[in-house]
Protein backbone atom coordinates (compact mmCIF):
# COMPACT_ATOMS: atom_id res chain seq x y z
CA UNK A 1 0.00 0.00 0.00
CA UNK A 2 2.46 2.23 0.78
CA UNK A 3 4.04 1.97 -2.30
CA UNK A 4 0.85 2.68 -4.31
CA UNK A 5 1.27 6.13 -2.79
CA UNK A 6 4.83 6.57 -3.48
CA UNK A 7 3.77 5.57 -6.95
CA UNK A 8 1.16 8.04 -6.79
CA UNK A 9 3.43 10.77 -5.34
CA UNK A 10 6.13 10.19 -8.03
CA UNK A 11 3.41 10.09 -10.88
CA UNK A 12 1.85 13.61 -9.76
CA UNK A 13 5.01 15.38 -9.27
CA UNK A 14 6.24 14.00 -12.63
CA UNK A 15 2.94 15.42 -13.99
CA UNK A 16 3.77 19.07 -12.50
CA UNK A 17 7.30 18.98 -13.82
CA UNK A 18 5.71 18.54 -17.32
CA UNK A 19 3.42 21.00 -17.07
CA UNK A 20 5.63 23.75 -16.07
CA UNK A 21 8.10 23.01 -18.43
CA UNK A 22 5.69 23.25 -21.28
CA UNK A 23 4.32 26.16 -20.11
CA UNK A 24 7.55 28.27 -20.21
CA UNK A 25 8.62 26.60 -23.68
CA UNK A 26 7.93 28.64 -26.45
CA UNK A 27 5.29 27.29 -29.04
CA UNK A 28 7.91 27.65 -31.82
CA UNK A 29 10.97 26.20 -30.03
CA UNK A 30 12.02 23.27 -31.74
CA UNK A 31 13.19 20.21 -29.50
CA UNK A 32 16.41 19.05 -29.69
CA UNK A 33 17.80 21.22 -32.92
CA UNK A 34 20.51 23.84 -33.26
CA UNK A 35 19.95 26.02 -35.43
CA UNK A 36 23.69 27.46 -35.33
CA UNK A 37 27.06 25.33 -34.99
CA UNK A 38 28.84 25.65 -31.90
CA UNK A 39 32.30 25.82 -32.22
CA UNK A 40 32.27 28.45 -35.24
CA UNK A 41 28.65 29.58 -35.20
CA UNK A 42 27.59 29.21 -39.10
CA UNK A 43 23.71 28.15 -39.58
CA UNK A 44 23.58 24.71 -40.43
CA UNK A 45 19.54 24.17 -40.09
CA UNK A 46 20.36 20.83 -37.29
CA UNK A 47 23.16 19.25 -39.61
CA UNK A 48 26.84 18.71 -39.12
CA UNK A 49 28.81 21.42 -39.74
CA UNK A 50 30.82 21.39 -42.80
CA UNK A 51 33.33 23.43 -41.81
CA UNK A 52 34.04 21.55 -38.41
CA UNK A 53 33.10 18.03 -39.29
CA UNK A 54 36.51 18.01 -41.68
CA UNK A 55 37.69 14.80 -40.08
CA UNK A 56 36.84 11.97 -42.11
CA UNK A 57 36.90 8.37 -41.08
CA UNK A 58 39.04 6.39 -43.91
CA UNK A 59 40.72 4.47 -41.42
CA UNK A 60 44.09 5.65 -42.78
CA UNK A 61 43.45 5.19 -46.71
Amino acid sequence: MVLLWIGIAAGILLLIILIIKAVKTHSRDVVGIDMFCRKCGIKTDGLKCPRCEKTSQSFGV
